[in-house]
């Protein structure tokens, strides 16, 4: 991030022959160029990408805790269901055959104690020592699920926070490019705001011609982090409901979205295959000729762009 002040810093050298000083001239600040806001913008959409990542992480996880805990709750349904029919059994024994000391054990809320107790009463008939056996295995079941709900728990809490820590990366790398753009002409301006939203019809075969007629569909949207439709998107997002619409699904965030596909050099590319840039920071839709349907940055709208502005892997999803 570029820091500006309305004045260099000043070093001075001083050399004094009676009253004569030399202070050497400030430093002016560097013209910003539109190079300068595409690369800011390009790290917010880095940012983006990775919050994206994150986000379905958090997704998943909640799911698995959700789920983690449905099962949690089964099987202590089963443990206290267990627990209850050996207590039953061992007040009948202690009816038949009285157990002393050992029966204060079966008292304990303790589940190692109580299987303690019940293992000291060797009066146990096979039919008690099966349930016995059967409550081990559901006690030990529970405390594997709860493990797993205590590992997805803290993995949810990494997550919210790495999550956290990149959307203010996000919103300071935007800000920067705002600030950025605002610093150039009117005429810069309106060359980085105008966008291609030139039809093509009938591009590809298959699911491929699908997907790009649902993003052709999409052109004039605006850009939106985050944005999965139906009316503004990110560059991921857009690629990501095309194929749905192609009946492909995809992985959320560029670098699952590429590999997901089989590589293919730029000599091979055919329409509605993937490119990106080789960052993982952004992706598009390939249309053949050298033109690329893509969701670009805010500002803009989905768009027809170039092939050669930037995009250098590829990859075939159908």
């Amino acid at each position: 991030m570029r820091f500006r002040t309305s004045a260099a810093l000043v070093s001075a050298t001083a050399f004094v022959a009676g009253s004569f000083i030399v202070v050497s001239p400030a430093q002016a600040d560097p013209e910003v160029t539109q190079a300068d806001v595409e690369k800011a913008f390009d790290r917010a959409e880095a940012a983006n990408e990775k919050l994206n990542g994150l986000t379905e992480d958090t997704r998943e996880l909640d799911r698995r805790i959700a789920e983690v805990s449905g099962e949690i709750r089964q099987i202590r349904k089963v443990y206290r269901v267990q627990r209850a029919e050996l207590g039953a059994d061992i007040v009948q024994q202690q009816l038949e055959q009285p157990l002393g000391p050992t029966v204060g054990l079966l008292a304990s809320q303790d589940p190692d104690l109580f299987i303690e107790g019940l293992s000291a009463i060797d009066a146990l008939n096979s039919t008690r020592a099966d349930a016995l056996e059967s409550f081990t295995r559901t006690r030990v079941e529970l405390e594997k699920r709860q493990a797993q709900l205590a590992e997805h728990q803290e993995s949810l809490g990494d997550k919210v926070e790495a999550a956290e820590k990149t959307k203010k990366k996000l919103d300071e790398s935007y800000q920067q490019a705002k600030s950025d753009f605002a610093l150039l002409s009117a005429a810069q301006q309106s060359s980085m705001s105008n966008s291609d939203v030139t039809s093509v019809r009938n591009a590809g075969a298959g699911a491929a011609k699908k997907a790009i007629a649902f993003a052709m569909n999409q052109l004039g949207d605006p850009y939106v982090y985050g944005g999965t439709g139906p009316d503004s998107w990110d560059c991921s997002g857009l690629v990501l409901k095309a194929y749905a619409a192609a009946g492909v699904s995809l992985p959320r965030v560029v670098g699952p979205q590429m590999a997901a596909g089989r590589s293919v050099s730029a000599a091979d590319l055919q329409p509605g295959d993937l490119v990106a840039y080789s960052s993982m920071s952004h992706i598009g839709i390939y249309l053949g000729g050298g033109q690329v349907i893509h969701a670009p940055r805010p500002g803009k709208s989905v768009e027809i762009t170039s092939l050669s502005s930037g995009f250098g892997v590829y990859a075939r999803v159908s």
